[in-house]
């Protein structure tokens, strides 16, 4: 429950505004469309773009997420409990594919490929390093994170050579929190998730003056620069 917890906070955070869905609805008609999020977490975008669509596949290998699924049933979205690397060989084909903000594995290219017919599009969001949120692991601890950048370029770099690019833009969106103190249990929450950090008393402080620093009007904002593709076969 802790991971779960620390997952929802996470997102229910991020991009209040909804800009990377509402980028994804100015450029592509969902209308009686199938999509697959691949690696969909709670569904953070697969509920939101399940309002548009015909039917969202939302595919997370992690078992944790099911439950949630299954607490917030929606009659259009279908949770699937398996990895993208099993399920893409089904050879199932979808209108939409999404890959939001994934682990990076090169498998995944040929594999989405296989997945589209003719009209299908892939649409992959993911964030620059250098925003300010990326940047907080950074000042935090002295991890070197300089492998996972390069498979994240080396990917990146991968797309166009696969696919024909239809649109190529950098999104600004934010993280949002009401107050310090709930900005500090959220991120620090985060960052003991996604990276494994150890907080100690200095660690901590070191965090809240951080955030000191992004405060707007008594609210917590640290911008995330989102790189957006929209991809077809």
């Amino acid at each position: 429950m802790e991971f779960l917890k620390a997952f929802i906070d996470d997102c229910k955070y991020y991009d209040i505004e909804n800009i990377e869905t509402k980028t994804i609805l100015k450029n592509v008609n969902l209308k009686g469309k199938t999509i697959l999020d691949i690696g969909a977490g709670i569904g953070r975008l697969s509920f939101l773009l399940a309002r548009y669509a015909k039917e969202v596949v939302a595919l997370d290998k992690d078992k944790r997420f099911k439950g949630y699924f299954i607490k917030h049933k929606k009659k259009n979205v279908k949770f699937i409990n398996q990895s993208a690397e099993k399920f893409l060989r089904t050879n199932k084909k979808f209108d939409i594919i999404l890959l939001a903000w994934p682990t990076f594995s090169y498998k995944l290219i040929n594999l989405i490929k296989n997945s589209m017919h003719e009209n299908s599009l892939f649409i992959f969001i993911t964030c620059d390093n250098n925003s300010d949120y990326e940047k907080i692991i950074d000042k935090l601890d002295n991890q070197d994170f300089s492998k996972d950048i390069q498979n994240k370029k080396r990917f990146i770099s991968l797309l166009p050579k696969k696919f024909k690019v239809i649109l190529k833009e950098k999104i600004n969106t934010k993280y949002t929190y009401p107050n310090k103190t709930i900005a500090f249990k959220v991120i620090k929450n985060s960052m003991k998730l996604w990276f494994n950090t150890k907080f100690d008393k200095e660690k901590e402080n070191k965090l809240k003056n951080i955030i000191s620093k992004h405060k707007q009007n008594r609210k917590i904002i640290f911008g995330e620069k989102i790189f957006f593709y929209i991809l077809k076969k």
